[in-house]
């Protein structure tokens, strides 16, 4: 059985993950980083809600950071290049937001992450 203080650092990770996405995104997944080094006496089911959260972290960086900026210098057509760059960023941020938001809940009522 978990109890709600474990509930607590699981819920305090996907929320940091959350606000690598939206509010501070450098600190936060800093902040990550310094709870998975320290992470040696926290419970299994702790540990895998802060892995998830760095993943997914490592995740959305590279998929909303690296892969615009590849598109838009390997395409010929600058214009279109940009407004379908836009268009990705914007789909995959939102879902990558829906997916912290799902943890986040699955954290608060004690259950393992989905994604």
């Amino acid at each position: 059985m978990i109890s709600s203080k474990q509930c607590k650092f699981a819920t305090i990770y996907q929320s940091l993950y959350l606000s690598n996405l939206l509010l501070v995104p450098v600190l936060s997944f800093i902040l990550l980083v310094y709870f998975f080094y320290q992470s040696k006496t926290l419970s299994n089911f702790n540990k895998i809600h802060l892995i998830r959260s760095i993943q997914i972290s490592v995740l959305a960086g590279l998929i909303l950071g690296i892969a615009p900026v590849v598109y838009i210098f390997f395409s010929d057509q600058f214009d279109i290049s940009v407004l379908l760059t836009i268009f990705y960023f914007v789909i995959m941020h939102v879902s990558f937001v829906l997916i912290g938001i799902v943890n986040l809940s699955r954290a608060m009522s004690t259950k393992l992450p989905l994604f």
